[in-house]
């Protein structure tokens, strides 16, 4: 609150001043014996809103400011378990939704990727890649798609977040590990009415891109599924998620990791990021190009990104199909603000949570808050990083 000083006694002096004057016929000739510093009571008239204002800024109480050093930070009292970051009180024990979304050239761009607190990338069949994107807030997204069909390693790391798992179609190998271990899921193809009405094919896409590449959703859709089909919407008690986070940016030393590419399958289905110096995220780009979100037309960016060493094998079917282990302990990248580090990985089998660890296989890895991305290569030959010379990304 500001606290205002009016200065009574020159007021009182000023009008006894010009009392006199009056009492006393003082002229223009003997003005120069009067104190001038005092106003007379005219020209106080005229200046009296000036004088107000200049008395309240000289003896008013200024507010804190950040200059003072003296603003404190507001309590953050509540932290997304997939960022670190601030976030309402609902998501914090809440189920995500982990959602397959279509990644060959053909049906892009995506929608709604953006949206996504954790986006994974996986190789399947015919060395393309397909993301699978985990939101937290899924009741607010916006239209998201193309939703394409499961693979059954992609359960796996849905299970690592006790995720609803959302899918159009799948594998056989994907359908029967969905009903041996009744995964909570909305399919688009096989799945109960409940499930169907939670996708609808854009026709636009339809014609251009193709039946298969067109289905798509949103949060109204996705929470009346979830609702209809009554699932859990709260995290299994006591469920460790896999992601660690500090509550601030905690910088590290590593290699210089500016640039940083995954080639998933050749030159062809390679993923590539760029650090952005004033943003201090990483831009994503594949095809040759920016890997942007229709709805926002902006570039995917991420503040960390982690890159794990799998392996991937034929299944030797009729679609060759892969396999991807994932079980045990391998090596990965930890990569954050242009630095890179060596990590391990550790998961047990296949239906528990992975965990991540510093070089040392011990020390549990702590992240720092923001949107990841998280990419399994098929081992980490296939893994190029250094500084950026040249920006490519938009």
């Amino acid at each position: 609150m500001k606290t205002k000083l009016f200065f009574v006694p020159a007021l009182i002096a000023a009008l006894f001043l010009t009392s006199l004057c009056t009492l006393f016929g003082c002229s223009e000739s003997n003005n120069d014996d009067i104190d001038n510093s005092v106003p007379a009571v005219s020209e106080e008239v005229e200046e009296d809103e000036t004088n107000k204002v200049q008395n309240e800024s000289e003896t008013e109480v200024q507010e804190p400011t950040a200059e003072d050093g003296i603003i404190e930070e507001p309590v953050v009292l509540f932290r997304n378990p997939l960022t670190g970051l601030a976030c309402d009180e609902n998501l914090v024990n809440k189920r995500p939704v982990a959602m397959m979304i279509n990644n060959i050239k053909q049906a892009i761009p995506q929608l709604g990727i953006s949206n996504a607190d954790i986006m994974y990338e996986c190789i399947v069949e015919g060395g393309i890649t397909r993301l699978m994107c985990v939101f937290s807030d899924y009741e607010n997204l916006p239209v998201v798609g193309s939703v394409r069909s499961s693979r059954d390693y992609y359960i796996d790391i849905a299970q690592s977040h006790d995720a609803i798992y959302a899918h159009c179609g799948g594998s056989e190998d994907a359908y029967s590990t969905i009903a041996e271990r009744n995964i909570d899921n909305i399919d688009g193809v096989r799945g109960s009415y409940a499930a169907a009405s939670a996708y609808w094919k854009d026709q636009d896409r339809v014609r251009n891109m193709g039946y298969e590449h067109a289905s798509m959703t949103n949060g109204e859709k996705l929470s009346l599924a979830i609702a209809n089909l009554n699932y859990r919407t709260a995290i299994t008690e006591n469920f460790s998620h896999p992601l660690k986070f500090s509550e601030e940016y905690v910088p590290f030393d590593g290699a210089v990791a500016e640039s940083v590419i995954i080639s998933y399958s050749g030159k062809y289905s390679r993923s590539f990021f760029e650090f952005d110096k004033d943003a201090g995220v990483y831009k994503k780009g594949q095809y040759g190009a920016a890997h942007t979100d229709a709805n926002t037309n902006e570039v995917l960016t991420f503040d960390n990104l982690i890159i794990l060493g799998v392996t991937y094998k034929d299944t030797g079917d009729s679609y060759h199909h892969l396999v991807m282990d994932f079980t045990g302990e391998g090596k990965g990248y930890y990569v954050c603000k242009g630095a890179l580090k060596d990590i391990i990985w550790k998961k047990p089998d296949r239906q528990s949570a992975y965990s991540l660890y510093e070089a040392d296989g011990t020390t549990p890895l702590i992240l720092n808050p923001g949107k990841s991305y998280i990419g399994l290569a098929n081992g980490l030959g296939q893994v190029t990083f250094g500084p950026l010379e040249e920006s490519t990304i938009e």
